[in-house]
């Protein structure tokens, strides 16, 4: 296993364990993530407190929420100065669990030698927008 494949799977490890100081460690000063899709579902954050708060945020995607979730699988690939996951996986509301977005992301991860620098979301975000439509009083960060 290369030493960016190493970095960037514990970046993930540390991500779900709610592990903040960890993936702080692993991140650039300058960090950059981007993440497809229009306002309130992507967007780009820059620099390590404000990349953090993002994702502790929950700030792309739907946001904050009662949320259930489960991998379906997850590939890795090892790729030049980049590691990119493939993920698939399905997501609902626990009000809501008969209403699951089947969902496909890749996230292209680019590393130096001790640091991430840059992490790039891509996924279906009208799944995203549709279902934003549906639940919209259940989603704080679309109430208004």
């Amino acid at each position: 296993m290369s030493r960016r494949l190493e970095l960037a799977q514990a970046y993930e490890k540390a991500l779900f364990a709610g592990d903040r100081a960890r993936v702080a460690q692993l991140f650039s000063d300058d960090i950059v993530y981007w993440v497809a899709g229009g306002p309130r579902i992507g967007g780009e954050w820059r620099g390590r407190e404000r990349v953090l708060d993002a994702l502790w945020n929950r700030e792309a995607g739907l946001g904050p929420g009662d949320w259930v979730s489960e991998d379906v699988w997850r590939e890795w690939y090892d790729a030049d100065d980049r590691v990119i996951v493939e993920i698939r996986e399905r997501s609902w509301l626990k009000s809501r669990p008969k209403d699951v977005m089947d969902l496909r992301t890749c996230v292209v991860i680019r590393l130096t030698s001790d640091a991430i620098v840059d992490l790039r979301e891509y996924t279906d975000s009208h799944i995203y927008e549709e279902f934003a439509r549906r639940h919209r009083a259940e989603l704080p960060k679309f109430r208004t």
